[in-house]
């Protein structure tokens, strides 16, 4: 009889997580993510299994991103890498289903910046001529920022590592660039 296998969460390593992974960054050390991956396996596959709703689809997604935090180049410090973890899975399990043809993810008002509010970039087609020439006005970061989340489909996270920009720089010009795109095509009618 084959004895099961459990984890000890109880005697996790005593160093922080952040601790942790602040020196896989630095030394690439495999031992250490094996650390992280079981302290907080549990979490991720959660998240996923919320996401994607299916349980080896998640199984698969859950190890992806623990391959993913194995080669992401992380320029900021992180100060809760629980929370990290968290959003990082959470984006990589939203894009995946983006990917897919048919999305049923529910969304209420609190999980959008503006729900009641229709963005100039969902009405594209009809607006085509004027979402160039207003885009073109945004400014370098607004614009670039911008253009890969809605128009390159990723998440604040791969937008904060091509741009080297912080989570919040990027959430910032995407709302203002947002919002200066309105006030430009509604001008332009």
């Amino acid at each position: 009889m084959v004895q099961p296998h459990f984890i000890d969460l109880a005697n996790a390593p005593e160093r922080s997580d952040e601790d942790l992974y602040k020196e896989f960054v630095e030394t690439k050390e495999r031992d250490l993510m094996a650390q992280i991956f079981r302290k907080h396996m549990t979490l991720v596959f959660g998240v996923c299994m919320k996401y994607v709703g299916e349980k080896h689809g998640a199984q698969d997604s859950a190890m992806e991103v623990f391959e993913r935090l194995l080669t992401l180049e992380i320029n900021t410090e992180i100060k809760n890498f629980r929370a990290y973890l968290y959003v990082l899975t959470k984006n990589y399990c939203l894009m995946k289903k983006r990917g897919e043809k048919v999305i049923h993810i529910e969304i209420s008002d609190r999980d959008m910046e503006i729900a009641t509010e229709v963005h100039p970039i969902d009405q594209a087609d009809k607006k085509e001529k004027a979402l160039k020439k207003c885009l073109d006005q945004l400014r370098d970061m607004q614009k670039a920022c911008v253009e890969k989340f809605y128009l390159s489909k990723k998440s604040y996270l791969e937008i904060a590592a091509e741009l080297k920009l912080n989570l919040n720089s990027v959430k910032s010009n995407i709302q203002n660039g947002k919002r200066n795109l309105k006030i430009c095509i509604e001008g332009s009618q």
